[in-house]
């Protein structure tokens, strides 16, 4: 039943809801490609095991933003200089910058070694900006370069939590490959075969009895 409900829910709502996109508008702002004096070569040539390189505007000008063993790094444009890690004040801006609504910060919080259980660890360290509002939402800014790296509310607590109970996973809640749904899968496959059975045998007709000759 648990199951059933679970995937219902899921299949049911709006995905884009979910992750809580109505919850921010981050701006859009225009590269000024006359400031960047870096490539993404020269960024590579630099930073041989950076991934995920993105370049990107920002209100103090266009950044590169890239992974590094793993670590969120983010550099000028065009001096090459790693930027200065955000403080409190600076998320702060960010998050009112990038909230939708007008709701008042409620707390900010600094995550260095351990995650919320709502989060990846492998984006520490991260700011997290706590909403005073219904269905208290958070937004997650890397401690590192100030982006935006998750959104959380409510809805998404429930839908992460029914998801944990549709797949089975109640540790980790990412493996869908874990062996009491493996075991759950083939019960219910069991069940609804076993069940179409009996619905078969139940509506088949049933030949009527002859009655019994008198006696003459």
């Amino acid at each position: 039943m648990l199951w059933c409900i679970s995937g219902a829910y899921m299949v049911l709502t709006d995905i884009d809801d979910i992750h809580g996109d109505h919850l921010v508008a981050e701006p859009l702002l225009p590269i000024d490609h006359a400031q960047v004096r870096l490539t993404f070569a020269s960024v590579k040539a630099d930073f041989p095991s950076a991934m995920h390189i993105r370049l990107k505007q920002t209100p103090q000008g266009p950044v590169y933003f890239f992974k590094e063993g793993g670590i969120a790094q983010a550099i000028n444009a065009k001096t090459g200089e790693p930027l200065t890690p955000p403080d409190e004040a600076s998320i702060r801006t960010l998050a009112t910058l990038v909230y939708t609504s007008n709701d008042p910060i409620a707390k900010v919080s600094l995550y260095e070694e351990q995650a919320p259980a709502e989060m990846s660890p492998r984006l520490l360290p991260l700011y997290r900006v706590d909403f005073d509002a219904p269905l208290s939402p958070s937004l997650y800014f890397s401690a590192n370069t100030g982006e935006l790296v998750g959104k959380r509310y409510d809805g998404w607590r429930l839908f992460d939590f029914l998801w944990m109970l549709h797949i089975m996973d109640y540790a980790e809640r990412d493996n869908i490959h874990n062996n009491l749904l493996r075991i759950a899968s083939l019960l219910a496959l069991l069940l609804a075969l076993t069940g179409s059975v009996l619905a078969w045998r139940s509506l088949k007709p049933t030949s009527k009895s002859k009655k019994p000759e008198g006696k003459a």
